[in-house]
């Protein structure tokens, strides 16, 4: 999926980030050039998630395990 705008210098945090539409969203904005931030409570899904997001592009994300309740 393409947003037809590029977000290169610019930082994404999606919360939710490790599975599901958040991880969808974290690849779209990061193959859009985006620096990703993914939060989450599994530790575990934003590990996977954070390779996973690496492995197609410049490596620009981190994971944080937090509760945005």
């Amino acid at each position: 999926m393409t947003l037809g705008i590029r977000l290169d210098g610019r930082t994404a945090l999606v919360t939710g980030g490790g599975s599901g539409l958040g991880l969808a969203m974290a690849e779209t904005l990061h193959a859009q050039g985006a620096a990703v931030a993914v939060l989450g409570r599994t530790k575990a899904k934003l590990d996977a998630a954070e390779r996973q997001i690496a492995a197609r592009g410049d490596g620009r994300v981190r994971s944080v395990v937090a509760d945005v309740n």
